[in-house]
């Protein structure tokens, strides 16, 4: 009878255990970064039952058609609060970003140096440091016992510098810009283990 009841009480530990360490870690790539050609994967490790923190990258090193180019190595972490469990439901995010741009060009309006450089049009930014942060919202829908579908927005502040130049002609070395608005936007499919 004493062996029956230890076996139940360790069954009971082990099981408690194994049930606590599901889905602590999940491992998701973003399908808007995907559709841009960049790869970007991302960590995330529920940490508490209402909390998580996540790790992701972004690296784009190709140039597009049309002069457009979005070449990019960034890094954000997150800091997330669950309203429900972790890894479903609603989630309030604090992230931070931090980033480098060899080259971007063809999504700021540069407007201003047509009347003064007539005979150049391709106008980009080059070697452009980003760093910010900001705060979002999303929300984490379960597929499946191993599978999530994540859709999340966040609106923040970035602090660009950078040097602008048109056709390969430097235009103003050590341009700097402040951003507001939406710094993130994720449709993102995730792996629990």
């Amino acid at each position: 009878m004493k062996a029956r009841i230890i076996t139940l009480i360790i069954a009971a530990f082990v099981g408690v255990g194994t049930l606590g360490a599901q889905n602590r870690w999940a491992l998701k790539t973003n399908v808007l970064h995907d559709a841009t050609a960049s790869v970007n994967l991302a960590l995330e490790w529920g940490f508490a039952p209402h909390w998580s923190v996540e790790a992701s990258g972004s690296l784009n090193w190709w140039d597009l058609p049309d002069g457009l180019s979005l070449r990019h190595a960034i890094a954000q972490p997150e800091l997330r609060y669950w309203f429900c469990d972790r890894f479903s439901g609603w989630f309030v995010n604090a992230h931070a970003i931090g980033g480098y741009a060899p080259k971007v060009g063809g999504l700021w309006d540069f407007s201003q140096y047509y009347e003064k450089f007539p005979n150049l049009k391709n106008f980009y930014l080059q070697k452009a440091i980003m760093l910010g942060g900001g705060l979002g919202f999303g929300y984490d829908f379960i597929i499946s016992r191993h599978w999530n579908l994540e859709l999340e927005m966040g609106l923040g502040y970035l602090f660009c510098k950078g040097d602008e130049y048109s056709d390969g002609v430097l235009i103003l070395k050590g341009s700097k810009f402040d951003y507001i608005g939406p710094t993130r936007l994720a449709v993102t499919f995730s792996y629990l283990f």
